[in-house]
């Protein structure tokens, strides 16, 4: 019998940048937690907080202050303005493949989002990514086409805004339930 681990659940957004960021360095991490806990990626959408996508010129403003504190992580001014909920239903798809496609996949969308100004909204891109993933590509489609898992989008945004109340993207909810905001994140003071 397989033992289960403890869970970390992450309630983020795919276009933000500190979501982004705490992928980032999830991921420089990984050798260290892989096999001692699972990650549990969770909707946290804020444009069903904001009842708007986010505005282009918040992300113009907040990349700079990331590239700042992360050289390395492969991200530019992102290049178009739009945002929709898919890329978290597509998540969802990847996370039905297991953990490790979960991990591929968010990373995969943070990654053409931030860093190859992809939109993350249309079908035939999130395809693609999941196809560059790895993923199981006619189970994705399948399961993205099928709309299976857009229950989940928002019911995971309800219990991440709503029940738990988190503070913003990501979050951290720990085993213990103990919540982390923004974690690797450091203070920044905003002009």
């Amino acid at each position: 019998m397989p033992v289960e681990l403890p869970t970390i659940e992450v309630f983020s957004d795919p276009h933000c940048p500190w979501g982004y960021l705490a992928t980032f360095r999830l991921l420089q991490l990984q050798p260290e937690w892989a096999g001692r806990l699972r990650l549990a990626w969770r909707c946290l959408p804020l444009e069903v907080l904001n009842s708007r996508g986010t505005p282009k010129h918040i992300i113009d403003q907040e990349v700079p202050y990331l590239l700042q504190i992360e050289p390395d992580i492969p991200a530019r001014p992102w290049r178009r303005a739009e945002w929709e909920l898919p890329a978290f239903e597509a998540l969802k798809c990847a996370e039905a493949q297991g953990d490790d496609a979960a991990l591929a996949f968010n990373w995969a969308v943070r990654r053409a989002f931030f860093a190859d100004s992809r939109c993350v909204s249309l079908r035939h891109v999130l395809i693609d990514i999941a196809r560059e993933s790895g993923l199981d590509l006619a189970a994705f489609v399948s399961d993205f086409d099928s709309g299976h898992y857009k229950h989940l989008v928002m019911e995971e945004s309800d219990q991440g805004w709503n029940v738990l109340k988190v503070k913003g993207s990501p979050t951290l909810v720990l085993p213990n339930g103990e919540q982390r905001p923004y974690p690797a994140t450091p203070e920044l003071l905003w002009d």
